[in-house]
């Protein structure tokens, strides 16, 4: 076969290829289609692995009712977080489920469903650590408040002079890397690992001074026989550059997916499902608010 015919051939083979996930993608929501889920099912609550391989959690519970709802099949399978958006970008998963903050940074590159949970952020350290008597604890930080309330402004500040010269744990490539380097540069060493039980024996054995990590994940743990010794300090931190929520994370050009998940999140959340799961296993109400559907008018008569 000649250069010319064999371009030919190769070139009517990728665009018949993109027509065929295009078609895939628009089909009617009254049809039943197969989409792959990437989760760590490593980051407790939200997704844990089985001895057996299953995997269990918030999201796999909640993905079970809205892949019924959205009438997807839908195989859950793990990997590491760091190779998630890839194998997204390269068509090996179809949407992310690990927890995945909604950010603006993110935003550039994904594609997101509405939000099924908001959570906050929170620090914790040693009970012996000098860390241990920060200021403001309890305190929630809305980073999105404008005009910034002056407590709020007095508690960032005094969390710069409290964590000067310390060392921070946190996970990879995680939502909270903004907010260091907005609000800590400088000020904080940071170091970073591929995974949280990583992180987390490193802070039991005092190699870093403290982490920042959400609040659903950190809390279980405090309450682990063998983190006695760990204690949640400073303020809790909320939107900017954490995000306006957890949501799954998807291709720009699957706008169809989205559409299915984002009807079966507000049914979710309408029915009280996200709240009954979220209890379950955060032991806190996690639902966020999302406000009036737009594909209704204000009256609340279905559009034509």
């Amino acid at each position: 076969m000649s250069k010319t015919l064999r371009g030919a051939v190769l070139a009517l083979a990728v665009l018949l290829s993109q027509q065929t996930g295009r078609a895939m993608d628009a089909a009617p929501q009254d049809t039943l289609r197969t989409v792959v889920i990437g989760t760590e099912g490593a980051f407790p609550p939200w997704n844990i692995t089985r001895p057996d391989g299953t995997l269990i959690g918030f999201e796999p519970d909640l993905l079970q009712i809205l892949c019924q709802r959205a009438n997807l099949r839908c195989q859950l399978v793990a990997q590491d977080w760091d190779g998630m958006i890839g194998a997204l970008q390269a068509h090996k998963i179809d949407v992310i489920a690990d927890a995945l903050q909604i950010t603006p940074a993110r935003k550039a590159v994904l594609a997101f469903s509405l939000p099924y949970a908001i959570t906050t952020g929170v620090f914790v350290t040693q009970k012996d650590s000098p860390l241990a008597r920060m200021a403001n604890r309890g305190l929630v930080l809305d980073l999105d408040a404008n005009p910034t309330p002056e407590r709020q402004t007095q508690a960032l500040a005094a969390l710069r002079e409290e964590l000067r010269g310390k060392t921070l744990g946190v996970a990879i490539s995680s939502t909270y890397d903004a907010f260091l380097d907005k609000y800590l540069a400088g000020v904080i060493t940071i170091k970073s690992y591929r995974t949280m039980g990583e992180r987390d024996l490193d802070l039991l054995s005092g190699r870093i001074d403290l982490t920042l990590d959400d609040t659903t994940y950190l809390r279980p743990l405090l309450a682990a026989p063998d983190a006695q010794d760990l204690v949640l300090v400073g303020p809790e931190l909320i939107g900017g550059e954490l995000g306006a929520g957890e949501g799954f994370g998807l291709r720009q050009d699957d706008a169809a997916l989205a559409e299915r998940l984002n009807a079966a999140i507000r049914s979710a959340i309408a029915d009280g499902t996200v709240k009954r799961l979220s209890l379950k296993w955060f032991k806190a109400d996690a639902t966020p608010d999302l406000g009036p559907d737009p594909a209704s008018t204000s009256s609340g008569t279905p559009k034509p």
